[in-house]
């Protein structure tokens, strides 16, 4: 069975039991969507520079991945409340990044320029705790803790440019993927704030810290025939795969139901 096949199951199974839930306890659901942004925070090779340095020259140079800053996502997310005061719920979804880099190398007789994307789906289960209402707008904060169940695509390389020899240009572009797909488990906790804009609708902002790949790491280097790190551009002269902290903001629409 493949990775994204477990992870499709896992979110499957976590609809289930909250619907199980919801038929026992006589409670309501809640959805939401909109912008969902991810950034790595730790220091991994993952927002280093895609060559490592301007000297193209060297076959074996480390790659980095490029993806330095905040990459944009958007999130689809169900709630399930516990108990009629609305303190417990638990929460499930999946958040879809859109994961960018690039890097431009000009010179005397060259240039070039290389891009590297990847695609990576998080779905997720958990529980959620609203520890305080506010009085102005229905407004209420938590916390939470999730489970995130992360299918890394198979990454694309696309490299164009310009060599300049005896004065006539000549142009060239090339796409593959340095890396396959992979399967990870991570966690995450959240504190967020949900407010009413217009019953039934609300306003769901919140903000979460948590590891990409606590479990499944690939500890092999990649002279052992390892994948490196998990979100590099290409397992060349890598250790074993480190941990991906990472910091995700989700602004979303809410629906009461």
């Amino acid at each position: 069975m493949n990775t994204q096949r477990i992870t499709y199951i896992l979110t499957l199974l976590a609809f289930f039991a909250a619907g199980a839930l919801t038929s026992t306890a006589q409670v309501r659901f809640r959805i939401a969507s909109g912008l969902s942004t991810d950034w790595i925070t730790n220091d991994n090779p993952a927002v280093y520079a895609l060559t490592g340095s301007t000297d193209t020259t060297q076959a074996n140079r480390p790659f980095g991945g490029a993806f330095d800053g905040a990459q944009v996502g958007w999130g689809l997310r169900g709630y399930v409340d516990l108990d009629k005061q609305k303190t417990f719920r638990i929460p499930v979804g999946v958040d879809v990044f859109y994961y960018n880099g690039a890097q431009s190398v000009v010179g005397p007789n060259y240039k070039f320029r290389v891009e590297h994307s990847n695609t990576l789906i998080s779905s997720f289960t958990g529980f959620e705790w609203s520890f305080v209402e506010f009085p102005l707008a229905f407004a209420r904060a938590y916390v939470a803790g999730e489970a995130r169940f992360l299918y890394v695509n198979a990454n694309t390389i696309t490299s164009e440019g310009t060599n300049i020899i005896n004065g006539e240009a000549f142009d060239y572009s090339n796409t593959f993927s340095g890396k396959s797909s992979a399967f990870r488990v991570g966690a995450m906790a959240r504190l967020g704030i949900e407010g009413e804009i217009y019953y039934p609708v609300f306003l769901n902002t919140s903000v979460g810290y948590g590891v990409m790949n606590l479990l499944g790491r690939d500890n092999r280097s990649s002279a052992q025939g390892g994948r490196g790190e998990l979100l590099t551009a290409r397992p060349i002269n890598e250790a074993g795969e480190g941990l991906l902290t990472h910091l995700n903001f989700a602004f979303m629409i809410q629906i009461r139901i």
